[in-house]
């Protein structure tokens, strides 16, 4: 925390979420010259886009394994958001900036006040520069994706090696599994309870008659503090390669084999039509490394991290906002039938 920051600072104030979000949509409340700003709006953060640079600012908001409702609480994960995405995209990543109240009561971005909130402050890279928009304009060119692979590979290769016994390990994957079951039957989302079950059964059987093949992965040290969240969207090819948006609320959900996360990539690249970037990325590792992942692992990766898509996108269905859209629906049975796929290729090579 900054020397100058007090507790008292992060005390509730009166200033409530929409009148930070009017003030920091007009241009002339930045620090810099701004033109205009684009304003988005995601589960968890409002997104100013303003010039040439991004000012995400936290909701308080609290969801499964976060909770952002008090002023110290986002300050923290902007913080984290830092720490955790410079280890990707050094150069993009600036800092944390505060929201203020001046000497004159107003509100202003940055300088000397009671600082009531905080947003974590980017350089802007244009979309036409990220890994999904090379793959649904049909630009995915591989002397472009080079350089970004290698650094994907090198991250894994030196990352610290985490020790974990392989009962617990296993026995978070039962976990995350049986959390992705469960949640999909809660709600009546209108999808296959066949599906869900089959898939369900399949990934359990699987721990549990492959405990040596991921005690083999904990003991060539291929679990590791990871991305946490390695989508298309979160890949930027140039103007150079950079990875950003790291998952920063919980370390845990970090924790993973460098193989699941690499199989995330490669099934998210499936699902927006692009089945050869995914195994790029994948063999790059490989050949930098010389850790020899399993075909059959990387299927089972793939559909376990399918089955968790397939609530996460689901759960759209249960909020005001989004649940009339029919999109939802539609990508939540997508990413189930992604995964059933997965798991009969499981069977046929297990």
């Amino acid at each position: 925390m900054p020397e100058n920051v007090s507790i008292k600072n992060f005390e509730q104030n009166a200033v409530s979420v929409n009148e930070k979000v009017s003030f920091l949509m007009k241009p002339e409340s930045y620090p810099h010259p701004a033109s205009k700003v684009e304003t988005k709006e995601t589960h968890m953060s409002w997104i100013f886009l303003v010039n040439d640079f991004v000012y995400k600012l936290k909701k308080p908001v609290q969801y499964h394994l976060l909770d952002f409702r008090n002023v110290e609480a986002r300050y923290k994960n902007c913080e984290e958001e830092v720490r955790v995405n410079k280890r990707l995209a050094k150069d993009i990543y600036i800092g944390f900036v505060p929201l203020i109240i001046n000497g004159d009561g107003k509100l202003a971005l940055e300088g000397s006040g009671e600082i009531i909130d905080w947003l974590v402050k980017m350089k802007r890279i244009a979309e036409m520069n990220f890994l999904d928009f090379a793959i649904t304009h049909n630009k995915a060119d591989f002397i472009i994706l080079e350089e970004t692979a290698k650094l994907l590979s090198d991250f894994y290769i030196n990352a610290p090696r985490l020790q974990i016994n392989p009962d617990e390990y296993r026995g978070k994957l039962n976990d995350e599994i049986s959390f992705s079951h469960d949640e999909l039957l809660k709600h009546p989302f209108q999808l296959t309870g066949t599906l869900i079950e089959q898939i369900f059964n399949t990934l359990k059987n699987f721990i549990e008659s492959h405990s040596a093949l991921f005690a083999g992965r904990i003991a060539k040290g291929k679990i590791i503090e990871a991305h946490g969240d390695l989508r298309p969207e979160h890949i930027c090819l140039s103007p150079q390669p950079a990875i950003i948006d790291a998952l920063e609320f919980n370390r845990e959900l970090r924790i993973m084999d460098i193989a699941e996360e690499l199989s995330f990539l490669d099934m998210e690249c499936e699902m927006i039509g692009n089945t050869q970037v995914g195994e790029y990325f994948i063999s790059t590792y490989k050949q930098r490394s010389g850790d020899e992942i399993p075909d059959l692992l990387l299927f089972f990766y793939k559909a376990k991290k399918a089955f968790l898509r397939a609530y996460l996108v689901a759960r759209h269905l249960t909020e005001v906002d989004y649940k009339e859209d029919p999109k939802w629906l539609r990508k939540a049975n997508a990413y189930l039938e992604i995964s059933g796929k997965y798991i009969n290729i499981i069977k046929e090579i297990n």
